[in-house]
């Protein structure tokens, strides 16, 4: 197992060995407020605090190492490259892009998967198996993937073009809509926003004693929220040939396992009923703002935009008086949007030979059946609601599940941890459609 993932493993147990002794004290505090936290568990929170800071101290050499290494490797490489033609302007003839390995990708590169196919485990009839869970590194904001003969140099996809060409984006999906951050306990603690009260105005200054200049008071009122860290996962079989293949493997990763979380995880951060295990979602979070349209007696064919707009303005003027950064809609209504013609048949959008960005009014636009027919999500998503992962995406491989020890057959399982957070609920508007015409 690489060094720093064991020591971020340890360090990570040991926190969470820390917080575990911190909620049994607030939960025998809630029962007796006179409770004290033993001085056996005092020491060993002392004694698990410092193993930590020494854990993080070798971790944070080892990535200092690392960064000193890739940088001599990436020096070598350059002294050694020939020099390149450039164009009118000092660009480069030939532009090198780089390219981020997939799960699937560090999983079969991983020293996990090639321990397991060294082994023999996968040709052997009486070999019983199970690997070492897998956990991809994260990468820092600040990393950049290098290439060549250095640590990411598996990573890159050779292409030479002329000039520079902007890097293909993949698009957006429900959860890139929210903020992102990790958090390292099961329990979040946080402050939801329930109101806003402004008195805030212009005010007179006292001139004698007599006149007070008194100011105008306003309130935020705030409630305090707790969720739970909950895990979604699934599993697939494959053959032990099939696990062998690192191609395969890949591809069972990156293709079926991924995507099947993706779905699931999409629809518990929009519809979770907050039902252990299941998060709760967006659509069940109190003081989402809602705006319906379907009884209206108008007979305007595209009211329903125009609902779109006003729960733009909602989300802009309701308490969380936030910006609105994005809009969810089925594919279906996004279909019927983008189909919509004046009375000579001419397209109102973009029509289908020119696209263009993926926007209405002005809000990246996201289509998925998360949300009904005849519904869409306004949202000022970043602001109002983070995505807490506690574990990313980490792959299994065991042959230990009923019969398939006999069969030949693998389960290969992908699982992950995360929590949502909507600090603004206000911050989002639900609004239901009228019928199209």
């Amino acid at each position: 197992m690489n060094k720093l993932t064991d020591l971020l493993g340890q360090i990570e147990e040991k926190a969470k060995a820390v917080n575990d002794l911190f909620a049994a004290e607030r939960a025998e505090s809630a029962k007796d407020p006179s409770y004290a936290m033993p001085q056996s568990d005092r020491e060993k929170v002392k004694s698990l605090n410092r193993e930590i800071d020494e854990l993080e101290a070798k971790a944070k050499e080892l990535q200092e190492l690392e960064g000193i290494r890739s940088k001599a490797s990436d020096r070598i490489r350059d002294l050694a490259a020939p020099i390149r033609p450039t164009l009118p302007g000092g660009l480069p003839a030939a532009v090198t892009f780089a390219r981020e390995k997939s799960l699937g990708e560090q999983f079969v590169e991983s020293a996990e998967y090639k321990e397991l196919v060294e082994s023999g485990a996968l040709e052997s009839d009486n070999a019983r198996f199970k690997t070492t869970p897998f956990r991809p590194q994260r990468k820092g904001p600040g990393d950049v993937i290098g290439s060549g003969a250095g640590p990411g140099g598996a990573l890159v996809t050779p292409q030479y073009l002329p000039g520079v060409i902007p890097l293909p984006q993949r698009p957006l999906v429900v959860r890139d809509l929210f903020s992102q951050d990790r958090t390292y306990t099961d329990t979040i603690s946080y402050a939801a926003q329930t109101a806003f009260d402004t008195a805030a105005g212009a005010v007179a200054q006292a001139t004698a004693v007599a006149e007070s200049g008194l100011k105008p008071q306003s309130s935020i009122a705030w409630v305090r929220k707790t969720l739970p860290v909950e895990a979604i996962a699934t599993w697939m079989a494959a053959t032990r040939r099939q696990l062998a293949d690192a191609g395969q493997t890949r591809s069972l990763i990156d293709n079926q396992l991924q995507l099947m979380l993706r779905l699931v995880e999409e629809d518990q951060l929009v519809n979770g009923n907050g039902t252990s295990p299941n998060l709760r979602g967006l659509l069940n979070q109190t003081g989402v703002q809602t705006l319906d349209v379907s009884g209206s007696p108008s007979a305007n064919a595209l009211l329903n935009l125009d609902t779109i707009r006003d729960a733009k303005r909602l989300v802009k003027t309701g308490p969380a008086r936030a910006d609105a950064d994005g809009v969810i809609v089925h594919p279906t209504d996004a279909a019927i949007i983008d189909e919509r013609k004046d009375a000579v048949n001419r397209y109102l959008g973009n029509g289908p030979f020119d696209m263009g960005p993926n926007t209405l009014w002005g809000l990246p636009r996201v289509e998925s059946e998360v949300i009904p027919v005849g519904h869409a999500i306004v949202g000022a998503f970043k602001v109002g609601a983070t995505v807490f992962q506690r574990e990313d995406t980490t792959i299994f491989a065991s042959d230990s599940h009923a019969d398939f020890f006999v069969r030949n057959l693998v389960a290969v399982l992908a699982e992950e941890r995360l929590g949502l957070a909507v600090f603004f609920p206000a911050a989002f508007c639900y609004t239901t459609f009228k019928a199209w015409a």
